[in-house]
């Protein structure tokens, strides 16, 4: 029988609408481990033999990409799209005027077809790269694309900051990795100030617009907010600042965001609330204890991938022909 490490599908066990609303971020616990049954030894155990599922469910996903046939590959992709309600006219105007022309062209280049793009976001030292590196890094590195988002260069500023994400974005039949987001560009100046409420509303509803185009295109959204308590946050920025081999990871501006713990949390706080939706939605995992962050995510990419449905593709050849030849091509 199947080791399965939670008790709960994975799919409901953190979502954001499960915590009530209004979303409130300092209210829900950050150590619990949620459905799960034991301690780190069989979480840190189990990560390492559900990494064999993980490994084993991405590669269908590239196999499908490589070799589909075309009625499988457009089963898959109703099955995708048919997640997402489909734009009434006003509903289509509104999208026009939101995402601006610029977004839409950059758009329509994006190629159709299923891919899983995991987001991972929150406060600095909450496991985010941990997380890439014991999860992502159990699958197939040819079919994974990972991207972290740091501030912006002049260049991008100049255009519009969905642009350099649109860039970014992983090809049909890849696992795409956000460390860090477009998420970033609405949360930075929210908290700094450099947006007022109008036009946080704005960005946000951007937001939404922009994950439901991915979703029309064949994208799977895992959205994973890694939700890390202030006073583990201090342990691990000092344990930075007291190894050398972790400078390189502190910056002096992590002292800064910290002492705007609370407006990050509160901007978090209605940032995930408003951008989810069952087709893009958004999932809080208590991120104290790093290996069951790290479980819970790998669980949700396994859950993300098998709801894809997707078989090893149909041998377009004849196979006994081709064992035939291989075997006589040496006498």
């Amino acid at each position: 029988m199947t080791d399965l490490p939670f008790d709960a599908d994975p799919r409901g066990i953190w979502r954001a609408p499960g915590w009530g609303a209004p979303l409130h971020l300092e209210k829900i616990p950050t150590g619990r481990r949620l459905e799960f049954a034991g301690k780190k030894k069989r979480g840190r155990r189990l990560l390492a033999e559900r990494a064999e599922v993980l490994a084993d469910a991405q590669e269908r996903l590239w196999a499908h990409q490589v070799a589909a046939a075309d009625e499988t590959r457009s089963a898959v992709m109703e099955r995708l799209t048919s997640r997402i309600p489909q734009l009434t006219g006003d509903q289509r105007r509104r999208r026009e005027q939101v995402l601006t022309a610029e977004v839409l062209e950059a758009l329509r280049d994006v190629e159709q077809g299923p891919r899983v793009l995991l987001v991972l976001q929150g406060m600095d030292a909450s496991g985010k790269g941990g997380t890439v590196k014991h999860v992502a890094g159990s699958m197939d590195p040819l079919g994974v694309s990972v991207t972290g988002f740091g501030r912006p260069t002049e260049a991008e500023r100049r255009e519009h900051y969905l642009r350099r994400v649109i860039r970014r974005l992983p090809a049909p039949g890849m696992v795409g990795v956000f460390d860090r987001s477009h998420y970033e560009d609405v949360l930075v100046p929210a908290v700094s100030g450099d947006l007022d409420a109008d036009a946080l509303a704005g960005r946000t509803e951007t937001l939404r617009l922009f994950e439901d185009e991915l979703v029309r295109r064949g994208f799977a959204l895992v959205k994973v907010f890694l939700h890390l308590s202030p006073e583990e946050q201090l342990e691990r920025l000092l344990s930075r600042l007291d190894r050398r081999e972790k400078h390189w990871k502190y910056d002096p501006s992590d002292a800064d965001a910290r002492a705007d713990f609370d407006t990050f949390r509160t901007v978090y706080s209605g940032l995930l609330e408003a951008t989810d939706a069952d087709w893009a939605p958004w999932h809080i995992v208590g991120a104290d204890r790093k290996w069951y962050s790290r479980l819970a995510v790998q669980e949700l990419l396994i859950a993300a991938l098998e709801d894809l449905e997707l078989g090893w593709p149909r041998a377009g050849y004849d196979i006994e022909t081709e064992r035939a030849r291989l075997l006589q091509s040496w006498l």
